[in-house]
């Protein structure tokens, strides 16, 4: 099994055992459930790991060559279109930079990727606060590498994206609050940040079975 797949597992299964904790600790709430239609919410995230390092890791065979990256962060937009499922957006950048400076020798590179993709994701429960969900996505993958010795790389993402995660939204407030998902999303395997309800107040008033 490789590191990659290890990552992604334990991403996975930590998310899932939240949810799982959560649910059971709310159980009698959710028994009151409601749903409201025409939800909108507004999120901004930052993934824990990047996987777009592995693609200058594998380019590069050069000893004590280092690796940096930002990102990648994610800005998502969902929409509740029917009942428990929502479509919406996902874009996210990454900046990767190598570097190795030997003996007069230096050699820098960098791999920039943005992605762009459409969403649909499952809603388990309503709730007042809690908002977990299943999901996934696929669109468009743009990337550009570049290095000081003017060299091309063939090992670069494909242009093809996807995405499938799991997650949960905790709204600490009427309309802001934090998220966490996990899986494979925007280029890393777990992502946290702050998401925001931009539904009217004539929605909000609105419950429906």
């Amino acid at each position: 099994m490789s590191f990659l797949q290890t990552c992604f597992r334990i991403s996975f299964l930590f998310m899932l055992n939240i949810l799982i904790i959560v649910l059971s600790s709310h159980a009698q709430e959710f028994e009151k459930k409601y749903y409201l239609y025409h939800s909108q919410t507004i999120s901004i995230g930052h993934g824990v790991g990047n996987i777009w390092k592995s693609f200058l890791e594998k380019g590069v065979s050069i000893e004590n060559y280092t690796i940096k990256s930002n990102g990648p962060i994610n800005l998502q937009y969902d929409y509740e279109v029917f009942k428990n499922f929502s479509v919406g957006a996902i874009i996210s950048y990454s900046q990767i930079k190598g570097s190795y400076n030997n003996s007069g020798f230096v050699f820098s590179d960098q791999l920039i990727i943005f992605t762009a993709l459409a969403r649909v994701n499952y809603h388990f429960i309503n709730h007042k606060k809690l908002d977990p969900y299943l999901g996934g996505g696929i669109g468009y993958v743009y990337s550009k590498y570049q290095n000081n010795l003017n060299t091309k790389s063939t090992n670069v993402p494909g242009e093809l994206g996807y995405s499938a995660q799991i997650g949960i939204n905790y709204f600490m407030l009427k309309n802001f609050g934090v998220f966490g998902e996990a899986g494979y999303v925007g280029g890393s395997f777990f992502q946290l940040g702050i998401v925001s309800n931009l539904t009217s107040k004539k929605h909000q008033n609105c419950s429906c079975f």
